[in-house]
């Protein structure tokens, strides 16, 4: 399911034979896991663990898929996911869902589950771990999961409808190409027969037993584990689990929980797909090899190796494509799980438009001469350094391991037996494990990846007359004289002058203030009027979280000049900074934790950023070449040109592009200064202006505020003092930014576009803006009235007419360059129901001015934002925001208390107050975009 979720959980997968697979691992389980078998099968796994605090996640595995289904199932073990939350024994109807929001668990959010070919996982995350009745009412729901669903027939002919409609939203250009190379990729198995969401006309009218018969066969306790994380006591869990889950009984004579292995084929198989709204070609070898179905020390060094192998060909790609006048957009290599009993070997290129053979003979070159000569003893010590560099981050900042992510290792745990180790251990481990790996382990194992047989090959791009493809022959010809033909050696780049190699004079702190209401966060002023803002906090062992802000953005930039300022960004960052190539530049920070990223929007221009305490002062040398010494290389900017070039080409007129066009040029009311991203915008494009646009926005540190938060180092004010304190400044030049009115027209502006498309579908966005005052209840009120009619619109046109996948309702509120108030509202749906459920999205926002909300619901929402606050300012991230904010909109930080209290204060009748005032003539952009009417329409 993964409610409006835009990712498929889809698994890439080849079968073809049935056997009985025992996944298993010699690696211990971490000490800290209580973990055991009840009489009936089911397993269970608890883990204490502080991060979010007072929190828990429940998961429930559930070692059953798509690949278990009958011809006459399929698409029911995902249909069955979504019964799940319409009615269990002890939860009627939506129970599990009410019974969780009022305490301010969120459905799509924090309640969710995703079926695939070989699972089915569901789980309630960030539950409230202090209510104790709301932990077993979660464990009881797991429960109901086992064995226990309701399955009315009326509550599964109300999904089917939900269920189509997901269908239509998946049916994307990805989707169906894929839907395509599966069949080759899994040539002669089930896997291809299965997609997960599955055949529409079997979902319309399978009878409800076979629904029934699937849940009876499959869902039972040896196939199922429980998984508790989060703050709680293990040991009382682990009681409250056997209480719960013993009784469960284990049927007899159960059948046997089979796996389906990949046919082995001799060569190359080949497939050629194509799509007319495919915005790239794409070449992909697959080289298949058996699962390891025993995990111990040999199998996880062994896919070490493999990753330092592939780790350093995606290096030499980039260096390649950055260095010389190529024709590919993107070489790049790894491996991929491809079922639970075949991995994968994969090498893919995108290669530029009409040089599809060209491109693939590159890939083949540069792989080639990893082949034959090997790697450098240089390439390998940096990898490895840079392996060991992010384990050593990861256990520094083992407080802030996720539940929901540990919880999501232990699924993979009980699944496929993939090792779970406490990171102390993995950390000695991968240490002893990389001082083992020589050069020459590591050049004879390259030479292996490449197999002659099973290898699927395949090929996507544009469905296009003008684009001719190259036949399999010609790919095979071109491998076979790569191996014969002379290739060079890699040659390897020196990069071992510093990042700054000048003496840096800096300048001191002149002045230094307290922020109100943040205790122990400053500001100081350097004497080259810099301003910077420190928050110290001890929230991660190893963290420091970096933002810097000025005031102007694009808005002073010309009209003519926008499309150029958009790439200027872009164009630095693949050039490098100071001395070095962005490949260069990406050698000399390897094994450090530190990165930046400028940009430039319409109002600001700035930076955001991270590193560790160690790397702190390589973030602070960042900066500064960002400020004084970017790189500007033409040779960048004309591999940017090609690629765009390349996606204009094959997206200009496809659906998805003319309806956000569309969006964008009602949005803005036609300006000319958000340029659509089409020819015109190409042709406006200058290597010369993007330089000097970049250089005229990041420039003058006195016009900067640069702010830090974080578990700061003891000589940080010293290591600002010298960076920060260098960049050039004008004290006497400060700008700010033009309103320059990128606002939707007033009244209602509207755009219906009917267009051709392979499954007929309607997509609707709406979108309201109202200016008026701002204040800090407003802030509550909107939020909250747009999730009341987010959960109209689940009940309504979710469930009630089974007319969309999920309404999408998302709202905000800014105050530059004024205030403003917005709300959007977007679904797809079949087209002969748009305009009944269009009419529904408009009758509740009527009746939201018309009648009071219900207590319960409002309230449920409160719960759900003091829920998220508790969690949010246990981070660094909602610290740097709150700083940001302080001093870009000139506000006082409002804490706990003023949040409480101003959230607490709302009523229904200030909802329905607001609702009036925000509705009440506001401009209005509504752009619908449907299929023609098909003859061969599919039936409903």
């Amino acid at each position: 399911m993964k409610i409006f979720q835009s990712k498929y959980w889809l698994f890439v997968l080849l079968i073809g034979f049935k056997s009985v697979a025992q996944f298993s691992t010699t690696i211990p389980l971490d000490k800290n896991v209580v973990s055991g078998k009840l009489k009936n099968g089911m397993k269970y796994y608890v883990l204490h663990n502080e991060f979010p605090k007072d929190r828990v996640c429940f998961y429930f595995a559930q070692n059953v898929g798509a690949i278990l289904e009958n011809d006459d199932q399929n698409g029911l073990a995902h249909f069955l996911e979504h019964m799940a939350f319409n009615g269990t024994k002890n939860f009627e109807g939506k129970g599990i869902i009410d019974m969780l929001e009022k305490k301010g668990v969120s459905f799509g959010k924090d309640i969710n589950a995703y079926t695939a070919q070989d699972q089915t996982v569901y789980n309630l995350s960030n539950v409230p771990a202090n209510d104790s009745k709301l932990i077993d009412s979660c464990l009881l729901a797991l429960h109901d999961w086992s064995g226990f669903l309701s399955l009315k027939d009326s509550e599964i002919d109300a999904e089917r409808g939900v269920i189509r409609e997901e269908w239509r939203t998946r049916r994307n250009s990805e989707f169906r190409l894929r839907l395509e190379t599966d069949k080759i990729l899994y040539k002669d198995s089930k896997y291809a027969k299965r997609d997960v969401i599955g055949d529409l006309n079997l979902i319309n009218t399978f009878d409800y037993q076979v629904l029934r018969d699937y849940y009876k066969k499959w869902y039972r306790p040896d196939l199922q584990a429980v998984i508790v994380v989060g703050d709680i006591d293990p040991a009382t869990i682990e009681k409250k689990i056997i209480e719960t889950f013993s009784s469960i009984e284990m049927p007899k004579n159960a059948a046997e929980r089979y796996y389906v292995s990949v046919p082995k084929n001799k060569g190359i198989n080949y497939v050629l797909a194509k799509d007319k709204e495919a915005q790239e070609t794409n070449i992909v070898l697959y080289f298949k090899k058996d699962f390891d179905k025993v995990k111990n020390s040999e199998t996880i060094r062994r896919e070490l190796v493999t990753n330092l192998c592939t780790d350093m060909m995606n290096r030499r790609y980039q260096e390649f494509i950055q260095n010389n006048e190529t024709a590919v957009l993107g070489i790049g290599t790894g491996t991929s799980e491809v079922s639970r009993l075949t991995n994968a070997y994969y090498l893919y290129v995108t290669p530029k438009n009409n040089k599809t053979l060209e491109g693939f003979k590159e890939m083949m070159i540069e792989t080639e001469k990893a082949v034959r000569y090997g790697f450098t003893q240089k390439e390998l010590d940096r990898n490895k350094e840079a392996v060991l560099s992010s384990y050593d981050n990861l256990l520094k900042n083992k407080d802030k391991f996720e539940s929901d992510a540990l919880s999501e290792e232990l699924v993979n745990y009980f699944l496929k037996a993939a090792p779970f180790e406490s990171i102390e251990t993995q950390y000695e481990d991968v240490k002893t494990r990389l001082a083992s790996i020589t050069l020459s382990e590591i050049n004879q194992v390259v030479k292996k990846l490449q197999t002659n047989d099973n290898v699927v090959m395949l090929v996507t791009g544009p469905d296009k007359s003008d684009v001719v493809y190259p036949s399999k022959e010609n790919y095979l010809k071109i491998m076979a004289e790569v191996k014969k033909m002379s290739v060079e050696k890699y040659k390897e780049t020196d990069t071992d002058q510093p990042l700054i190699a000048a003496e840096l004079n800096g300048s001191k702190v002149v002045k230094e203030t307290p922020i109100e209401g943040i205790k122990d966060a400053k500001t100081y002023v350097l004497g080259n009027g810099a301003k910077i803002v420190l928050y110290p906090t001890t929230l991660a062992k190893d963290e420091v979280l970096f933002s810097a802000f000025s005031f102007g953005g694009s808005s002073l930039i010309k009209t003519e000049d926008i499309p150029s300022s958009q790439i200027a960004v872009s164009l630095v960052e693949s050039s490098g900074l100071g001395a070095f190539k962005s490949t260069d530049l990406k050698d000399k920070l390897n094994g450090k934790i530190a990165n930046v990223k400028p940009y430039i929007t319409e109002l600001t221009e700035g930076f955001q950023g991270s590193s560790n305490q160690k790397d702190f002062e390589t973030l602070l040398q960042l900066v500064y070449l960002y400020f004084e010494q970017p790189r500007f290389d033409k040779d960048s900017y004309t591999r940017m040109l090609t690629g765009f070039s390349n996606s204009l080409e094959n997206a200009a007129n496809t659906n998805p592009k003319v309806f956000q066009d569309t969006i964008s040029q009602l949005n803005y009311n036609h300006n000319k200064r958000v340029p659509l991203f089409n020819d015109d915008f190409l042709k406006q494009l200058s290597f010369e202006k993007a330089s000097e646009l970049y250089k005229q926005r990041i420039q003058n540190a006195a016009d900067f505020t640069f702010v830090f938060t974080g578990n700061l180092p003891e000589n940080a004010i010293a290591l600002l003092e010298k960076y920060i304190g260098s960049i050039k400044s004008d004290a006497n030049k400060k700008e700010n930014f033009v309103d320059n009115h990128l606002d939707p027209a007033p009244g209602i502006a509207k755009q219906l576009l009917v267009r051709d498309m392979n499954v007929p579908k309607a997509s609707v966005y709406i979108r309201f803006v109202k200016q008026f005052p701002y204040n800090y209840k407003n802030v509550f009120t909107m939020h909250i009235l747009s999730e009341l009619l987010s959960k109209k619109y689940l009940d309504l046109i979710r469930e009630e007419e089974g007319g969309s996948y999920g309404v999408h309702v998302s709202n905000s509120v800014s105050r530059l360059p004024s205030d403003e108030y917005s709300m959007t509202i977007n679904f797809d749906s079949d087209p002969e129901k748009e305009e009944k459920l269009t009419k529904i999205v408009y009758e509740q926002i009527a009746l939201m001015q018309q009648k009071e909300a219900k207590e319960e619901d409002i309230q449920s929402i409160k719960n759900t934002l003091l829920k998220g606050r508790a969690e949010k300012v246990l981070n660094n991230g909602f610290w740097l925001n709150s700083l940001n904010n302080i001093i870009l909109n000139n506000e006082t930080f409002k804490d706990d208390v003023i949040y409480k209290k101003t959230l607490n204060e709302i009523t229904a009748a200030d909802l329905k107050a607001f609702a009036k005032e925000f509705f009440a003539k506001p401009s209005t952009v509504e752009v619908i975009m449907k299929s023609k009417t098909q003859v061969a329409a599919p039936k409903y």
